[in-house]
């Protein structure tokens, strides 16, 4: 039996979006202007991110970077600051782009409690959970759950 029945069709809205892709384009408008306009937005890799010549021979030197990572507002999304460390990028960025889907939308997050509400959402890879479980001596409680894709 089929999970969607094709003969029961529901209309979906998309009626607010949010979004980060590498170079400028930091929101929905900006991507657009960014491919209308041909921008290449491959960069040589930000000193900021990693050691380029330390791992020189095993990855390439440019890729596609998304912007200002490290400027997360824990206080507004009410994560501890212990947390918020140890927080993998990914949920960083999907708490402030789902936020500014909601704004985008004009939808307060509380009137969504008891809607039929779908939040759909692609994570991939748990590189950096590795990385902060390398670099700590005693890896806290935040590690696991900053790290886990099935947190977010």
């Amino acid at each position: 039996m089929p999970l969607i029945n094709p003969q029961h069709k529901e209309p979906i809205a998309i009626i607010g979006m949010g979004c980060r892709f590498p170079g400028e384009a930091s929101s929905p408008e900006r991507f657009w202007q960014l491919l209308a306009q041909g921008v290449d937005a491959i960069t040589p890799i930000p000193r900021d991110r990693w050691d380029v010549p330390l791992y020189a021979e095993i990855i390439p030197d440019h890729g596609g970077f998304v912007r200002q990572v490290d400027r997360f507002d824990a206080a507004f999304f009410q994560v501890a600051p212990k947390e918020a460390i140890t927080l993998d990028p990914q949920q960083r960025l999907l708490l402030e782009v789902t936020w500014e889907a909601l704004e985008h939308a004009g939808i307060d997050p509380e009137r969504l409690r008891g809607t039929d509400t779908g939040v759909f959402v692609g994570i991939f890879s748990n590189d950096y959970q590795m990385l902060q479980v390398k670099q700590q001596d005693d890896p806290h409680l935040y590690v696991s759950t900053g790290a886990s894709a099935a947190t977010a």
